[in-house]
């Protein structure tokens, strides 16, 4: 794997010798966005209330091309809500762990050549649930699986992918560090390794998805179904359902206008494995996204309520998100 830490070392030189020459083709943009989250929780057994402030953080994603074959990616949160500080500080000190979240969402670089590429550096995990959203500030912790709250999705190392020339089939081929791992890159052993089989087809706006590979978990396959509705009927939207080893999730999204939007997710979650809370688990609920200024939806206000489970709780939360577009070059 430090093999993979040298070609991402390469390819980032690449880039910026590349970026010298096509400068009038390259481009950058900075999104920059603060996001306000407010939840109190009632958890039924004991019949006490909590609150805190949740999924508030910082975010920047900074991502864009240099000519006509280089891409990058970095995305980041650069303080996040917590109990005390000892957590703030760990967010920037785990930066190279493998095990722990950290400052880091992702941060990869891309060559690209006809209709394959090859990236490097750190990125999602192609392994199953396709539950992901674009960005950590869509997500709702408390419409997640079990999985994917425990589970350290964005790990270091690179992948090699196909996407056939009408962009609508993509073959993608990958091996990255594991949970397991206290550093990404600190083991010499071949199996100590995620590998990752993905494959997706789009077709009349239904996208098929599978994945095959082995982890920490062990072998693990996925099969999912994204779709989205035309613009010809009342209502527009898109959603998907995903089956995987630990269960199943849904999720559908309805715009009933520009400036409103419902969303609704659910899902079961089987969890048999040392390190995942054992026991079967359901989870679902809904929520809105409000767009209040005029002909823009840089600001976003939400809310949801929810109940899960492994937590016994109902919770309902309320927030805030603005991104800032800022184009670099």
């Amino acid at each position: 794997m430090k093999r993979l830490f040298v070609l991402f070392a390469f390819l980032l030189l690449s880039c910026a010798f590349n970026a010298q020459d096509v400068k009038a083709q390259s481009e950058g943009t900075l999104m920059i966005v603060p996001r306000l989250n407010a939840e109190p929780m009632y958890t039924i057994p004991s019949k006490e209330w909590s609150f805190d402030l949740g999924e508030t953080a910082l975010y920047t994603v900074f991502d864009g091309n240099l000519g006509n074959y280089f891409s990058f990616s970095f995305a980041n949160r650069w303080f996040a809500y917590t109990d005390s500080f000892d957590n703030v500080k760990d967010l920037y000190r785990n930066t190279w762990r493998a095990d722990e979240n950290n400052w880091v969402t992702w941060a990869n670089v891309s060559l690209h050549l006809g209709n394959f590429s090859l990236t490097l550096g750190k990125d999602y995990i192609h392994f199953g649930t396709f539950e992901t959203d674009a960005y950590d500030f869509d997500a709702h912790w408390q419409l997640n699986s079990v999985l994917w709250n425990n589970y350290q999705v964005y790990q270091w190392g690179g992948s090699l992918g196909w996407t056939s020339s009408d962009e609508s089939t993509t073959l993608l081929l990958q091996m990255t560090s594991d949970q397991t791992m206290v550093r990404p890159f600190g083991s010499k052993n071949l199996g100590d390794y995620a590998y990752n089989l993905f494959a997706s087809h789009e077709a009349d706006r239904v996208t098929v998805m599978g994945s095959f590979g082995h982890n920490s978990i062990g072998w693990m396959g996925a099969f999912g179904v994204r779709f989205d509705v035309s613009d010809n009927v009342a209502v527009t939207g898109d959603g998907y359902i995903a089956a995987d080893y630990f269960g199943v999730t849904a999720k559908v999204d309805a715009a009933l206008s520009d400036k409103f939007t419902l969303f609704a997710k659910c899902g079961f979650d089987d969890c048999n494995t040392d390190w995942l809370p054992a026991g079967k688990f359901l989870f679902g609920g809904v929520g809105a996204y409000w767009y209040p200024l005029r002909d823009s939806k840089v600001l976003r206000i939400h809310a949801l309520c929810n109940y899960d489970s492994f937590h016994n709780a109902v919770e309902c939360s309320a927030g805030i998100t603005y991104a800032l577009n800022l184009k670099l070059f």
